[in-house]
């Protein structure tokens, strides 16, 4: 019985020698509710076999051991309440501070620490900065305003804005301020050049009239299918269209769409540079109010003799009087509005008017070709009945003198006459072609050689001597024209 009795007391000795020791907490994850947590720390490691329960196992315990063991227990629960008392005051404390919060923001926020109120110096002149910076801008984003509201500086800024008078009323000042901040954007707004096209060549060797053609949906039409990608089909009697027209008229490609995907469509179109004059593309274009317009004013031709050909309203909407509506293409093989729009074309140029817009603003809001169709035919109809009356008073004088008369031939009107002269003039163009087709094919790569050489020669002048002056470039010419003149007396 004592060896048995001698164990169990040594291995209770060994456990109340045995403590724990609670593994660190970071700082950062500590939160204390209680004011006395220095005291907790000072507080010695306790083992789980108290007083308590060695007493009632049998063993003995001292009595001063056993009220250090009651005070422990005592304080150990007064820290217990304390840390209550603090976590019900933080509880009330979180409570007062999500006031008005929903229970779903209360839940979330559960735990949080409350967020600091102290602001550093830096803080404060960081705020202050901010302040001034925001203050600064609105002072400037009101001052530009005003600026750009203020009456008109010059008669030449008046004429542009025709429509945005002077004054100080709201509307006036809103209008000068709109007007002058999309000015910035101006050159990105308006053709690359005032004259679009060069000077007019003196007659014989120019034409009168300018025939102004749109590219898309008009002469040509590109589609994409996965089969092919993308394709451009030519309109059926293009060929036709440009070499009967180019014997009365100046003939100019207006695309709207950019110079880098247009370029190579309108040299296939004209190949020997024999019946397109210029190529005009998107850079030459006006860009208001969300609108591409072929503006016909920076063309450096006479409004009176310009004729504009298209199939989209914006492009005409600045002169609606000098153009020509037309369906748009769509790719129909067996489409003829093209070749049927010729005879109207030729009617107008062989007339002596002085200003076509008249008579192009008698065919809006018409199919011109079937229009001008239908008039013509009311026309040929009157001159067959004027005809045909004259017959009769020649047929009666034959009748009463007894001799049967002759029947002639139904007289040509003169716009029939026009139309044979202009058809022999395209199969003389034509025979032209193809006996010096290969020659002017070969002509036009040589010239573009040059002009590539030229260009090379001028860059690296540039690059190395500066900008020539007017002088140089016109000594170059010069010198330019004396070698082909030596060139041609050679030969």
């Amino acid at each position: 019985m004592v060896l048995p009795a001698l164990r169990l007391a040594t291995s209770v000795a060994r456990a109340r020698m045995v403590t724990r020791v609670a593994r660190p907490v970071p700082a950062m994850a500590m939160r204390f509710y209680s004011e006395k947590k220095d005291d907790a720390k000072k507080q010695a490691p306790k083992s789980l076999l108290t007083d308590d329960i060695l007493e009632k196992a049998g063993m003995e315990v001292p009595k001063d051991q056993a009220n250090g063991s009651a005070s422990a227990a005592e304080g150990q629960t007064e820290a217990v309440k304390d840390g209550a008392e603090g976590a019900n005051e933080a509880q009330a404390n979180g409570e007062e501070e999500f006031a008005g919060a929903s229970e779903e923001q209360k839940q979330r926020w559960k735990g949080t620490a409350k967020k600091s109120t102290y602001k550093s110096s830096t803080d404060i002149k960081r705020e202050k900065r901010s302040n001034l910076f925001y203050v600064g801008m609105l002072g400037a984003v009101v001052g530009g305003a005003l600026y750009l509201g203020r009456d008109w500086d010059d008669e030449k800024e008046m004429e542009r804005h025709k429509d945005v008078p002077n004054g100080y009323d709201p509307s006036s000042i809103y209008g000068r301020m709109k007007a002058r901040f999309n000015d910035v954007f101006f050159q990105f707004n308006e053709p690359v050049f005032e004259k679009l096209l060069h000077d007019p060549l003196p007659e014989p060797y120019g034409r009168p009239l300018t025939l102004v053609l749109g590219l898309e949906d008009l002469l040509v039409h590109s589609e994409w299918t996965r089969e092919h990608g993308w394709r451009t089909a030519k309109r059926p009697g293009l060929d036709y269209f440009l070499g009967y027209l180019s014997q009365y008229y100046e003939i100019v490609i207006f695309s709207s769409a950019y110079m880098s995907y247009s370029e190579k469509v309108v040299e296939k179109l004209d190949p020997y540079r024999a019946t397109i004059t210029q190529a005009l593309f998107r850079e030459a274009t006006r860009y208001q109010d969300g609108k591409i317009i072929k503006d016909m004013s920076n063309l450096n031709r006479d409004l009176s003799k310009v004729i504009l050909v298209d199939t989209n309203p914006d492009a005409w909407s600045l002169q609606p009087d000098n153009a020509v509506a037309m369906d748009p293409w769509l790719g129909d093989a067996k489409d003829k509005d093209l070749v049927r729009l010729i005879p109207f074309l030729e009617w107008v140029a062989t007339q002596p008017v002085k200003d076509v817009r008249p008579i192009l603003k008698s065919f809006q809001g018409t199919n011109v070709p079937a229009e001008y169709a239908r008039r013509e035919a009311i026309a040929r109809a009157q001159f067959e009945k004027e005809w045909r009356e004259q017959q009769k008073g020649g047929d009666w004088a034959a009748s009463f003198l007894g001799i049967k008369p002759q029947v002639p031939p139904t007289p040509k009107m003169p716009q029939d006459y026009i139309r044979e002269q202009g058809q022999k003039g395209y199969e003389e163009f034509r025979k032209y072609i193809q006996e010096h087709g290969a020659k002017l094919l070969e002509e036009e790569k040589k010239r573009e050689k040059e002009i590539v050489n030229e260009h090379q020669f001028t860059l690296n002048k540039v690059v190395t001597k500066g900008m020539p002056n007017a002088e140089e470039i016109a000594a170059l010419q010069a010198q330019k024209e004396k070698e082909k003149q030596s060139a041609t007396n050679t030969q």
